[in-house]
């Protein structure tokens, strides 16, 4: 028997245009997917689930050269289809899992690469950016095909993360960026280099502690969002929330289209006021990166 767990994880800056080549900030989170794997007759889960996740697990089991016969005991609390990386924390769990079924003793990064197999089965192109994170604790600085950078927080990061219970389908959302940059390439590259110092500026805002200013790129970041269309009308009636409540900043975190918004808030009391104004209409996490 293996076992293994893989974390949750929420996008702080530049997700969408980190398929596309800029930089990105995300985060793992408290909240895990732990796995246990026993030989069986055929591969199987006990959590109900459709074809793309029994495909992945296969191909996460194929990177280890492990049989398919495996009954997979799937365990989490992080809901799926919300931007906080279920795919990710699950092909992570099963990758960590499959090594202590080898009796392979793996670092983060070499879980994460059996982790990205799955994560080709589930999302097609993807960064690499969810199942980095969700292989290890803390902040990083991403960027496809180079070596992750971790950023230390001056100061603990309070977010709130409330989930619109509108699935967001990353596959269909990475494809429609892809095609505003096909048929607006010039309008595209200026957001890329929106985005590309807004995620710059953030990583010295995370270093030094300036929440005031972090907030503000948020905005900026989300806007950058909107126009590449990956926001939705349940989306922005939380970010419009948040900011009424006194947040320093708000955006969606993750592929969008539904899913999660995060805000930013200076202190776990600032908290109070978002939960008594959505509390009841909204699954909502509290989370403290750093």
């Amino acid at each position: 028997m293996g076992e293994g767990v893989g974390y949750a994880k929420t996008i702080l800056f530049g997700e969408h245009f980190v398929v596309q080549g800029s930089h990105a900030i995300g985060a793992s989170l408290s909240k895990e997917f732990s796995v246990k794997i026993t030989p069986s007759e055929k591969l199987s889960l006990n959590i109900e689930t459709g074809q793309i996740v029994l495909d992945a697990s296969r191909a996460i089991l194929d990177s280890f050269s492990l049989p398919e016969n495996y009954f997979i005991e799937a365990e989490t609390g992080i809901p799926s289809g919300a931007g906080m990386g279920w795919s990710a924390a699950y092909s992570v769990a099963l990758a960590r899992a499959a090594a202590a079924e080898k009796g392979a003793r793996l670092d983060w990064k070499e879980i994460a690469k059996h982790a990205y197999e799955g994560e080709k089965v589930f999302h097609g192109n993807p960064s690499g950016i969810d199942n980095t994170l969700a292989s290890r604790k803390g902040a990083i600085l991403f960027k496809r095909g180079e070596e992750p950078i971790p950023i230390n927080l001056k100061v603990p990061l309070n977010l709130v993360i409330a989930y619109t219970g509108k699935t967001g389908y990353t596959k269909e959302l990475v494809s429609g960026v892809a095609r505003v940059k096909e048929e607006k390439p010039e309008a595209f590259a200026d957001l890329m280099r929106e985005v590309e110092a807004i995620v710059v500026e953030a990583r010295t805002c995370l270093r030094e502690g300036n929440l005031g200013r972090l907030g503000v790129l948020m905005d900026k970041n989300q806007e950058c969002l909107r126009q590449v269309g990956v926001s939705s009308p349940e989306l922005e009636e939380l970010i419009s929330m948040f900011k009424d409540e006194g947040a320093l900043g708000a955006k969606l975190t993750g592929s969008g289209g539904g899913g999660c918004a995060i805000a930013l808030v200076r202190s776990k009391n600032d908290t109070s006021a978002i939960l008594q104004r959505i509390g009841n209409k909204y699954l909502i996490f509290e989370a403290q990166i750093g």
